[in-house]
Parts: structure tokens; sequence; C-alpha cells
């Protein structure tokens, strides 16, 4: 998929190349969102949202870097600005769902509950850094760009959050110390 002629041709009010892009990135934005909220339907609409963002802005998206990185930092930043609202306000009830439901949606996530479980357990911005290097390639210095922060930090992020997952799929327990 050429996606500098796809977003030219959605410039220029071509429907099926709007489609066609989302189709592309929307299974990999929803299991981003599914990582860090665990929530079928919470990552439902925070998908749908974040590709409203980027149908709004795409008129300013210009063709440098990759489309991939600049979709999940909008992605990223509507993940911390959903997060934010959340602690202003009443916490979600997070609904049980069917044991289908939760098969179905991990089958496109990932392979092992274990790993997925361990993710959930580790803090929130090492698990960020961990889940966009490891399951969606990105590279260091893209994830510092994305979240906005120094790729030491993201390097350091991935290291102690790696230690953690270690300890848990081991079946210990982590300390409870943020580092």
């Amino acid at each position: 998929m050429d996606e500098i002629k796809l977003i030219d041709r959605i410039k220029h009010g071509d429907r099926r190349a709007l489609d066609t892009l989302i189709k592309a990135y929307y299974q990999n934005i929803f299991a981003y969102f599914y990582y860090h909220t665990q929530n079928r339907e919470i990552s439902m609409d925070l998908t749908q949202e974040v590709f409203v963002k980027m149908v709004a802005s795409i008129e300013t998206y210009e063709n440098r870097g990759k489309f991939r990185s600049w979709l999940f930092t909008i992605a990223a930043n509507h993940l911390r600005n959903h997060w934010k609202y959340e602690s202003r306000h009443e916490e979600y009830e997070f609904e049980e769902e069917s044991e289908n439901d939760i098969t179905s949606s991990l089958e496109n996530v990932t392979d092992s509950a274990e790993l997925l479980n361990a993710l959930s357990r580790i803090p929130t911005d090492q698990r960020d850094c961990i889940v966009l290097k490891y399951y969606y390639g990105f590279t260091s210095r893209e994830i510092a760009e994305m979240l906005k922060v120094k790729e030491p930090t993201v390097k350091a992020r991935i290291r102690y959050g790696l230690n953690k997952l270690s300890i848990l799929l081991k079946g210990e327990e982590t300390d409870g110390e943020e580092q």
C-alpha cells in the first residue's frame, strides 16, 4: 500500500482511499488501546475517536516521517487525554466480558493470556514503550517522539518493564516499587 498516494487521494475527497487507510490500521490501533484498557468497548470507542481525529487533521499531515508513527502519536496522545479525563471524573466500572468476547479480542492482540496479564500489571509508561517497540516495531527514537520524552527515558522504561515482566512471568511478585 502506497500511503502517500492514499493520503493524497484522501485530501482530494476519495472516500475509498480513506476506507482503505482505516482498514489497514484499525486492528493495530484497537490492539494498542486494548492492551491499555483491557476493555473491548472502551477500546473500540477510543479507536473510532482516533480515526475521527485522523480524518479531521489529515489535511495537515505532511509526508515527513512515517504515517504510522503520526497515527500512533495521535493514539498515544488520545489515550493520555482519556486517562486524564477519567482521573478527574468517576471511575469506569469495567464490565465483565463473556469468555467468547475476551477470546475473540485476544486472538488478534496476543497468543498468550499470561503475557497479557503480566503486561497489565506493570506501570503504564513501561507498558506503552514495550508494546510500541515489540508489538508494533517502533524504534526507541520513534517512541520517544510519540510520547514526547527523551530516547534514554524510553530505553530505561523498556529495560525496567522487561525486568518486571520477567519476574511476573516467573511467578514472582514485583516489589511494588515503580522505577
